[in-house]
């Protein structure tokens, strides 16, 4: 299956933003672009962490990255929030470099 990835945070002004990660590579994915002062092997269910997301040296944003395993999430699958500041310019560097890491963008959900 597939690991999509989306903003979360409605488009506006918002002081915090939310990218989520969903499906089985959630947690590599994440291990390539946030950097803690602890290195991620034993990622805990149900914790936040707090540090930041890179690319390579550049530091994009300083954030909170929860985590939730699966089938104890809102997906039933591996998922990861990333909090960031709000802005749409830091979300969408956020969501590039989640989907150059291997996700995918999510697609609306249809509601019949």
């Amino acid at each position: 299956m597939n690991t999509i990835v989306a903003i979360s945070t409605a488009p506006g002004n918002a002081g915090i933003g939310i990218i989520r990660l969903s499906g089985d590579e959630s947690f590599d994915i994440i291990r390539k672009i946030f950097k803690t002062k602890d290195e991620l092997v034993n990622i805990k269910p149900n914790t936040i962490r707090y540090g930041y997301i890179a690319s390579g040296d550049e530091i994009i944003d300083e954030v909170l990255v929860s985590f939730f395993k699966a089938p104890k999430s809102f997906t039933t699958e591996n998922m990861c929030e990333i909090n960031s500041h709000g802005g749409i310019i830091i979300m969408q560097r956020i969501l590039e470099l989640c989907l150059e890491n291997g996700a995918i963008l999510a697609e609306p959900r249809r509601v019949y």
